[in-house]
């Protein structure tokens, strides 16, 4: 795994930092005597945090403690890495400052929340600072074509010993669950809420096929054809790129029990007819005749290489250089196999990067896309973009925020509940017509705390509240968009891409630059009246958030 630079400015000061004393920008650390403070906002006011212990550096010889600084070092271009630390000398009739550090973001470990957040980017486009491999790769040829870079990790930290200082009303005022569960319609033909109301078939045919989900064994089938390019690599190495991105978020985004698994065989297997032959298609249905009849063809030539024993998820992928147009993403279901039969599956396109513009939906080649198809193909999750005319005066959905809109970062808190990822006793179910104070960590760091609240106002509607900072896949939000989504779930509004409508500040413009209602997150301070209740945001860190909720 490839390390990531961050280049964190110090904030330069007369006299060491002090936990309470007055820090002049938030979230910029200095680290002092083998201690590192963090400038955060409390009750209004920027103040540095409690110190935390820091491991300090050995060597065989001991490097000496810098009494003073001349001047603030030059920071290196992220472009190049740096050998080492550089020296700095002191100077003794100089005060003590801060010694700038470059600190490198190891993307296979899990990052402490105490350390402060990694704010590097400014948008889901920007290209990214050190990818390699097959993942730069894809990222050039996606550039190239689009001047867009999308999203390739999975930015994991977990929720440090650091808590806000608001004290909260007592949780027992908490609702029963069941009643912030908000119910998709019956006849609903998407899900945007729970499932309690479906027909029990139904519900069933949902539990089987959350995918990707906390629980989940994806059987992936290699194939090759007279038409697709030959097999040159074992699969697992082709694909090595896309599979752990889906597994290693899964296995993150998790607050419960977790087991993923994702099976490849070790080869291609060979199959009977021509790929072409099928015009498999995004914007076909999985139940169009060319789909089912690739299905049961596939069927036919793998199953008896293959053991599906307890698959609840298929892809299909062939070798890298086949031509795009051959082999396009689409939705594939009943895949009647000797162990069983599987319900979720999805062709992906191949692994080549040339002719992009050949094809219509070329952003499928990042790898976070695969997620997005999936929980369209598995879950039947909807897409969160409103009427797609991003103007802030109409139906604008989530804007481009969550996975489910067209670029967005990580599945929204609300989703993780519905398959899994958070659990029950990680939400807060509050009263539309009660003052209640309650916190909520980062809906994508790793941690058991809660990190949702619900307020049910109908039977299909409510308010749901949940914290963002720059983890998971929402690493390229910028610093200003740290804070608090609100949006309202109205199960009852129908068409494709309505029924999650995020609400935005009313003091400031949402919609700056960078990417659709970038900046639709609510801010320490802060207030909105929805749906008769106001919302407050009482304090923020890198804890989370505490919200007040009062009925107006």
């Amino acid at each position: 795994m490839t390390l990531a630079i961050s280049l964190l400015s110090p904030a330069f000061s007369a006299s060491p930092p002090k936990a309470g004393e007055k820090c002049t920008s938030l979230g910029k650390q200095q680290t002092y005597k083998n201690y590192r403070y963090t400038c955060s906002r409390k009750s209004g006011k920027l103040v540095w945090g409690k110190g935390i212990a820091v491991k300090k550096e050995t060597s065989s010889a001991a490097a000496p403690t810098p009494t003073s600084l001349p001047s603030p070092s030059p920071i290196p271009s992220t472009n190049s890495t740096p050998k080492s630390q550089p020296t700095l000398s002191p100077t003794p009739t100089q005060s003590l400052a801060p010694t700038p550090f470059i600190e490198k973001f190891d993307w296979s470990k899990t990052r402490s929340t105490d350390l402060g957040f990694l704010n590097e980017y400014e948008n889901w486009c920007q290209e990214e600072k050190d990818l390699q491999g097959s993942l730069k790769q894809i990222e050039s040829a996606y550039l190239n074509y689009s001047r867009c870079s999308g999203i390739y990790r999975v930015a994991k930290y977990e929720l440090g010993i650091l808590r806000p200082q608001t004290l909260e009303s007592k949780s027992s005022n908490d609702l029963p669950i069941a009643q912030c569960q908000i119910p998709e319609p019956a006849n609903s033909r998407t899900v945007r809420g729970f499932t309690t109301l479906f027909e029990s078939g139904r519900r069933d045919y949902f539990a089987r096929n959350i995918v990707p989900g906390p629980k989940m064994k994806i059987q992936v089938i290699p194939i090759y054809s007279s038409d697709s390019a030959a097999p040159v690599n074992e699969p697992s190495v082709d694909y090595k790129a896309y599979l752990d991105f889906l597994s290693e978020w899964a296995k993150y985004s998790s607050d419960g029990e977790s087991s993923v698994e994702m099976r490849i065989p070790k080869e291609y297997l060979r199959f009977s007819n021509k790929l072409s032959e099928y015009g498999l298609y995004h914007e076909k249905s999985h139940s169009h005749p060319d789909h089912v009849r690739f299905v049961s063809d596939l069927v036919r030539d793998v199953d008896s290489k293959i053991d599906f024993t307890g698959a609840n998820g298929v892809i299909v992928v062939v070798p890298p250089g086949t031509p795009l147009q051959s082999f396009q993403q689409g939705t594939l279901k009943g895949f009647n196999t000797s162990e069983g039969r599987i319900d979720s599956g999805s062709s992906m396109y191949p692994l080549t990067l040339t002719e992009l513009n050949s094809i219509k939906f070329a952003n499928f080649i990042v790898p976070y896309w695969w997620l997005h198809e999936m929980y369209h193909s598995g879950v039947g999750f909807d897409d969160h973009y409103g009427d797609k005319t991003n103007n802030v005066n109409s139906e604008h959905g989530l804007g481009l925020w969550t996975l489910m809109s067209n670029w967005g970062g990580d599945l929204s808190a609300w989703e993780k509940w519905i398959v899994g990822f958070i659990t029950d006793s990680q939400v807060h179910c509050l009263k539309s017509d009660e003052t209640n104070t309650r916190w909520i960590a980062p809906s994508s760091v790793k941690t058991k705390e809660k990190k949702l609240i619900v307020i049910p106002i109908s039977k299909h509607k409510g308010i749901v509240i949940e914290s963002i900072r720059p983890a998971g896949l929402y690493y390229k939000i910028p610093v200003k968009s740290n804070g608090v989504l609100i949006y309202v779930v109205d199960l009852e509004q129908p068409g494709h891409g309505f029924g999650m409508k995020l609400v935005l500040p009313t003091n400031r413009n949402p919609n700056p630059n960078n990417f659709f209602l970038q900046e639709g997150t609510f801010r320490e301070g802060e207030s909105v009246v929805i749906l008769g209740n106001r919302i407050s945001i009482v304090e923020s860190g890198t804890f989370g958030d505490v919200i007040k909720v009062e009925r107006t």
